[in-house]
């Protein structure tokens, strides 16, 4: 058995591609070798921000060669008059390496073809490797990538060398220029620029010895320790965040935790404007102490070892300290006025070309709160409050911090509102009108920030969808994927049982009204629904429920996000019951006839008095509209089967189709009023058995 190692030599990575880029590396070498008929026993794919290393363990070739028939051209063009090979037969024995004695005469419809046959044989690992190699790596990809040095290949950062080797022999193959050996390179400042590697076996330890630790794990261990082990010295705790932890793994090489300590003046400022230029501008470590409040330290990552460290924390002391000194700066000059006084400044911010201001945006949140009021039947004493978090929702984004750190915005409008006096419901509302965040956020609380949210969101999904500005594949530049998860969680969390159509209606009825501006309605109602739909569908199936279950409920039409969870949940059981089976194929038999048929007004006159009456008394009978009414959908179900005896018994002895039209019409009404309930909850037809 064999083994093949890769390495990748890059220019520093972005750590946000370093992921996906490991996984397509992963899925398409699994692809290659499965291919090309070659077994694996095991793949590894391992990063840093200088290189991507695949390691392929146990690969073997397939000896059984196979037999395999290769048509040719048919046998009247095969020869000519004489009988002697064609061109056309030669050129094909020719392209198959074959004599006129190997040709076979077989029939393929209704005419007689030449054929070949020979055995294929497997091709050889160092074959399939050195043909492929470059083209797999070329075929990644990338949010943003670049070509470089004149060459074809678009990459998201500049490839400067591959380490290729198979059995610890160079395997070399053809890269446009770019060098293919046994040599890799160390830490940029503590390693080697040049390592030989003799041997696959001391691939990782030669990377050490040169200040780089492969292992994703190994780095993240590390990291880790680093961080509880001070955290614990001064007291406190440091602030998780597997999103930041995630980052700085994939920015270091041999990463080193230092421990550095804040003037404790700046600890008056708000929590969050230290933590923010901590974590997403210098990609630090907060601590806390046990009462969750802030301690004056902060713990960096280094990418070397711990040599000269003071010099190191200094320096990235001094960083941080010019950003809090601006943050202060701000901070002072914003709260010289109160949050409302900045509100008439959003007039001069545009919200999207196209959409007007953001002062424009805060006229419709405030008018579209109205609407949910009354949407989510809710009383008076939200009214104030949410009014007055809609009116000065967007007024942070003039400030100078939340200008300085956009990441600030909705927090900042919330302390800024204390500040200003406004009670706490109105400041909350302001801050988890931006909730979630990401999928990790947790979602808003108050009954004033949770239609508060969806307000904004809806906002502005339907304005982008009324510029036409859709989101299409993987492009989703203005977040509006995660806005729309937000909505569809907010309402079934809250289980606020209100259809998502009507509340994209308001919305946009509400730009009509206060941007004045024209678009095609239905067009634009239509797709926003079905970009909502689409995110719950995923969302559905990612939860484990069967895809056809998720069709069959969404292809009834239904925009009740309750409502649809509800019917998967339902008939996800229904289907798992003893007798599904047999129910299921009784709905298909009434869905068959009628599928194509619209009425449900039935002549009680010209039924037959004896089964076809006792078929319509027991439908009749029904408590299906009550149960419907109040979201039982189990039970509605149910009642519809409660049917299935009689009604099989009706469909067994009855002709359905007769060629009487009064009389068939009839009986295609009567199924219907079965049909049409049933398609309420689910569409059958999208069933897979």
């Amino acid at each position: 058995m064999s083994k093949y190692l890769l390495e990748i030599g890059v220019e520093e990575f972005p750590s946000a591609y370093i992921n996906s880029t490991k996984n397509q590396l992963e899925e398409k070498f699994k692809k290659l070798i499965e291919e090309n008929k070659l077994s694996l026993e095991e793949i590894k794919v391992e990063s840093t921000p200088r290189r991507f290393a695949i390691l392929l363990d146990g690969l073997s070739e397939n000896k059984s060669d196979e037999l395999i028939s290769v048509k040719g051209p048919s046998k009247k063009i095969a020869y000519d008059q004489e009988g002697n090979p064609s061109k056309a037969l030669l050129g094909f024995l020719r392209g198959q390496k074959a004599e006129v004695s190997d040709v076979i005469i077989k029939d393929f419809k209704g005419e007689e073809y030449i054929y070949v046959e020979k055995r294929e044989e497997s091709p050889s690992i160092k074959e399939v490797l050195q043909k492929n190699v470059y083209e797999l790596v070329k075929s990644l990809n990338f949010p943003r990538s670049m070509r470089w040095g004149g060459k074809s290949i678009r990459f998201a950062r500049p490839i400067r060398y591959f380490l290729s080797l198979l059995d610890d022999e160079i395997l070399e193959f053809e890269a446009e220029g770019i060098k293919v050996s046994n040599t890799t390179k160390g830490h940029r400042v503590l390693g080697k620029s040049e390592i030989v590697v003799d041997k696959i076996e001391n691939y990782l330890e030669l990377l050490r010895e040169n200040y780089v630790i492969l292992s994703y794990k190994e780095r993240r261990e590390i990291i880790l320790r680093g961080l509880n082990r001070y955290a614990k010295e001064i007291g406190g705790k440091f602030l998780k965040d597997e999103d930041l932890l995630e980052e700085v793994i994939n920015i270091v090489e041999y990463p080193t935790v230092l421990l550095g300590e804040l003037d404790h003046e700046y600890l008056k400022l708000p929590k969050e404007v230290i933590i923010t230029p901590m974590k997403d501008h210098q990609r630090y470590f907060p601590i806390l102490d046990d009462h969750e409040n802030l301690m004056p330290y902060f713990l960096l990552i280094r990418n070397g070892d711990d040599y000269a460290k003071e010099n190191v924390i200094n320096g990235n002391k001094k960083v941080l300290t010019a950003r809090l000194e601006d943050a202060k700066f701000f901070y002072d000059i914003d709260n010289n006025k109160k949050l409302e006084e900045y509100v008439e400044e959003l007039k001069r911010l545009t919200f999207f070309e196209g959409l007007g201001s953001v002062y424009q945006k805060t006229e419709r949140l405030i008018s579209l709160s109205k609407n949910y009021l009354e949407e989510f039947k809710l009383g008076e004493d939200v009214s104030d409050n949410l009014l007055r978090a809609a009116y000065l929702s967007k007024a942070d984004l003039v400030t100078k911090m939340v200008i300085e750190f956009t990441e600030l915005q909705g927090t900042m409008g919330r302390i800024y509102a204390t500040n200003s006096g406004e009670n706490s419901q109105v400041a909350n509302a302001i801050e988890e009108a931006y909730k979630p965040r990401s999928s990790e956020d947790s979602l808003p609380k108050s009954v004033a920030g949770i239609v508060l949210s969806i307000a904004d969101k809806i906002d502005t999904i339907t304005g982008l969808y009324i510029i036409e500005n859709y989101v299409t594949g993987s492009q989703d530049p203005f977040g509006l994927r995660r806005s729309a998860i937000g909505v569809i969680n907010i309402l079934a969390d809250n289980k606020i049982n209100v259809d998502l159509k009507d509340l994209i209606k308001d919305s946009l009825f509400v730009y009509t009204e206060k941007n004045e501006i024209s678009f095609d309605y239905d067009k634009t109602l239509d797709k926003i629904t079905e970009f909502f739909i689409d995110r719950l569908k995923n969302m559905l199936i990612d939860k484990g429920y069967r895809y056809d279950l998720v069709n069959a409920v969404l292809d009834t039409g239904e925009t009740n996000i309750l409502s649809v969870i509800e019917k998967v949940k339902v008939l996800g059981e229904f289907v798992e019951n003893e007798n599904s089976e047999e129910i299921l194929n009784y709905f298909t038999r009434i869905n068959n006839f009628t599928k194509d048929y619209e009425s449900v007004d039935v002549d009680v006159e010209k039924l037959d008095q004896g089964l076809e009456k006792q078929y319509y008394d027991a439908i009749e009978g029904l408590d299906f509209e009550k149960y419907l009414s109040q979201k039982l959908y189990k039970k509605a179900l149910d009642e519809i089967a409660s049917t299935r005896q009689i009604g099989n018994e009706y469909l067994d002895n009855t002709m359905i189709m007769v060629e009487d039209e009064e009389i068939k019409n009839n009986r295609l009404a009567l199924l219907n009023k079965l049909a049409k309930n049933i398609s309420r909850i689910f569409n059958i037809k999208d069933l897979v058995k």
